[in-house]
């Protein structure tokens, strides 16, 4: 993988990660937290299982 998809991809880890956590601290649950740094971590395998390095 370029190191510029590597960055979009990064970015969009870390976008969803602040994404649950704005919208766990309006609900005042931890459960969209949850959601957001699991749907990031499946993310980070994905990029890593499809990296040709």
């Amino acid at each position: 993988m370029n190191s510029k998809g590597h960055l979009y991809i990064s970015l969009s880890k870390s976008a969803i990660r602040v994404w649950g956590s704005i919208v766990a601290l309006i609900k005042k649950s931890v459960v969209p937290l949850a959601i957001g740094i699991i749907v990031a971590e499946v993310g980070g395998v994905l990029e890593e299982l499809v990296d040709k390095r």
